[in-house]
């Protein structure tokens, strides 16, 4: 009997052993294919929120079409790992007529934002992209020409918006009078073209922030000389107040002892 019993334990630990490594592989799937998932749900929200949540023209054509054929990657991959969410195939056909008619269009006029909070959530999402064409340039996604040119313009595109931020500030300062607050924030916008002017691109507009930070300048140091003016004038008119008054006590002494004087005699 015993001689059947251990092969039966043997066999019945294996098959628990095995139910348990198949358990594990089963749920470590699931977990990746979770988090698989909620990536490509993130990148998706993300870059549809860059493609479609700014003002025409703010984006050149070129990276619109790239954040479509991401668009178009992510929703594919969402289409097989969630089949039964029609949403993902209803987003695929959408960003595909989206990617045709683009080629169709000829770049809109280039634009600026000039709201704060743009500006912040537009900084934020074009370094997510920075960061997605340099993670497909280490795979061989896309080559090295196609590499530089998107980087090129994203660096360029976050720069610009580095300094309009600046402006922007400088500009509010300016409304509430407080002039060299803004000469210091056009100051910090001339400092961040200035160290990235290597080829002269912007020439032109450092030329501009230094006519804007000379007129400021000079209006401060206008209203700095007129206050030292004013402050001249009431040191003068102080002194000859305590003059006057340093006379008046004097008199009053000279008379307070004419006075004592005469009591005596009297």
């Amino acid at each position: 009997m015993s001689a059947y019993l251990i092969p039966a334990v043997f066999l019945v630990l294996i098959v628990i052993a095995g139910y348990l490594f198949l358990s594990h592989s089963i749920e470590k799937r699931r977990i990746q294919r979770q988090r698989l998932i909620t990536a490509m749900r993130a990148r998706r929200n993300s870059f549809r929120d860059l493609a479609t949540g700014f003002p025409a023209g703010f984006l050149s054509n070129d990276l619109i079409a790239l954040l479509y054929r991401v668009l178009i990657d992510s929703c594919e991959q969402l289409t097989r790992l969630e089949p039964g969410d029609h949403t993902h195939a209803e987003q695929l056909a959408l960003y595909t007529n989206l990617l045709s008619s683009l080629k169709e269009n000829a770049q809109q006029a280039r634009v600026r934002l000039d709201n704060p909070q743009q500006i912040k959530e537009a900084h934020g999402l074009l370094q997510e992209l920075y960061k997605f064409v340099m993670q497909q340039s280490a795979l061989k996604q896309i080559n090295q020409v196609q590499t530089d040119a998107y980087t090129d313009q994203i660096n360029r595109m976050l720069l610009q918006m580095t300094v309009d931020g600046h402006i922007f500030n400088a500009r509010q300062a300016q409304q509430v009078g407080k002039v060299k607050l803004a000469i210091h924030f056009y100051q910090l916008g001339r400092k961040a073209l200035a160290a990235e002017n290597a080829s002269h691109t912007f020439d032109k507009q450092i030329t501009q922030l230094d006519s804007v930070i000379a007129k400021l300048q000079e209006k401060l140091d206008s209203a700095n000389d007129e206050k030292a003016a004013i402050n001249e004038e009431a040191q003068t008119a102080d002194k000859a107040s305590n003059s006057d008054t340093n006379k008046e006590w004097k008199q009053f002494d000279e008379e307070n002892a004419k006075w004592k004087k005469k009591q005596i005699y009297d």
